[in-house]
């Protein structure tokens, strides 16, 4: 082995590395191939220049190069086998330079950062909507007929949901110029507040008048210029019944049993795997806060870059790298406690598991962290006690307004501007 443990005390890890004298000899072949091929001595040609004119005036370079080469060469693996978290202290090297025709063996002292132990993350109590799937279904299948829906012109007077077609002089047209259309669907508040209240109700060549006038802020009463509106006709809305033609139609089945079926599949996986990612940063989130703690600079440091450069497309600012810095500490604390959680309750990968993700072109360290956290993930939701929290009903109330839309008595209203809206 190129590498051995020799000594642990406290936070330091003491590592022996050792290169054979053969194997040595190929690294400085191989250094001053590389300067000879770069530089230019009278006489000689690029690549062809003796190692003893090499040796003599880039010696400390070419040591050095050596040097840099062997310790990246021999410390690959280290990390994957001895499963460390580097703290911000630097490495210590011994001051060993390599020597050509003999055993390179030195000396690396490590310092190791040491997650304080987790606390609170059994038993977290965590809060989850109740799922009523009979209603998320129904609610799925009425938006989708929602959108085969038709309009029938009808002289009954207008209701909620049907189609009012509305006509109103063109404000730039002279003359006998053709006047504008105007639709909305009552029910569906396209035109702000009041506006579904003045077209209930009317009859195709109905014609009346309205303006907005504002109801709140600096001037209450104040009105905007009136507008005419005749009723050019209105369209009832019909919806397709719920039967096998409109599965057919709607989802290409073969019967409205098989639909309702693959609904049911659709929104409820849906919703298991929202609640999946809902219940997971909960957990997170709760177990973070429960352990805070400061965390390698250096860490941070490489994520937040990564961060920064999504956020802003590589364009940081300062207030991006301020929040790029802030989820990379959170980042980092979250895995380095979950990593902590997995070895204090013994939740390792098998080596027949790391065997396989090698065999498949994955790295042990990589796929070590990232199952052995995904493993203390499940180990915190399943020890979690889980309540579940009936949904409020969703008024879909739209955002108030300052103003709304008023009928006014015609021989009374400023018809400036009449139509521009």
């Amino acid at each position: 082995m190129a590498y051995e443990l020799i000594k642990e005390e406290g936070d330091r890890r003491v590592v022996q590395f050792k290169m054979d004298a053969a194997d040595l000899k190929k690294v400085f072949r191989k250094v001053k191939r590389d300067i000879s091929k770069e530089i230019s001595i009278a006489g000689f040609r690029p690549g062809h220049v003796p190692d003893s004119i090499i040796e003599k005036r880039y010696g400390n370079i070419i040591l050095a190069e050596v040097a840099e080469n062997v310790h990246k060469q021999l410390s690959e693996g280290l990390f994957d086998e001895f499963d460390w978290i580097l703290s911000d202290n630097d490495p210590e090297f011994d001051n060993v330079l390599p020597v050509e025709g003999e055993d390179y063996i030195y000396t690396v002292t490590y310092h190791i950062y040491r997650t304080p132990e987790p606390v609170d993350y059994k038993e977290i109590k965590l809060t989850v909507p109740a799922y009523d799937s009979e209603k998320a279904i129904e609610e799925t299948l009425d938006h989708v007929r929602r959108q085969f829906v038709t309009f029938d012109e009808t002289d009954q007077p207008s209701a909620k949901d049907d189609l009012v077609v509305l006509t109103y002089p063109d404000p730039e047209g002279e003359g006998d110029a053709e006047p504008r259309e105007l639709t909305a669907v009552i029910g569906q508040n396209d035109m702000g507040p009041g506006f579904d209240e003045l077209i209930t109700g009317v009859k195709a060549g109905d014609i009346f008048t309205m303006q907005m006038k504002v109801e709140k802020g600096d001037d209450p009463g104040l009105k905007e210029p009136a507008h005419t509106f005749t009723v050019k006709e209105i369209k009832v809305h019909s919806l397709p019944d719920m039967d096998d033609e409109f599965a057919a139609k709607a989802g290409g089945f073969q019967t409205m049993e098989e639909f309702r079926r693959k609904v049911c599949d659709d929104v409820t996986g849906r919703f298991d795997s929202e609640m999946k990612s809902f219940t997971e940063r909960q957990a997170i989130d709760n177990v973070l806060d429960s352990n805070v703690f400061d965390v390698p600079k250096f860490m941070v440091e490489n994520l937040t870059e990564d961060y920064a450069s999504r956020l802003e497309g590589g364009d940081s600012t300062e207030e991006t790298k301020k929040a790029a810095g802030e989820m990379a500490e959170r980042k980092v604390r979250e895995f380095l406690i979950l990593r902590e959680i997995a070895i204090r309750e013994s939740l390792e990968i098998t080596e027949e598991e790391i065997d396989k993700a090698l065999a498949a072109g994955d790295s042990r360290s990589s796929y070590l962290d990232r199952n052995r956290n995904e493993k203390a993930l499940e180990f915190v939701l399943n020890s979690a006690v889980i309540e579940e929290k009936a949904q409020e009903e969703d008024s879909h109330e739209p955002a108030a307004l300052p103003w709304k839309w008023v009928a006014v008595d015609p021989s009374e209203a400023d018809t400036s501007n009449e139509g521009e809206e």
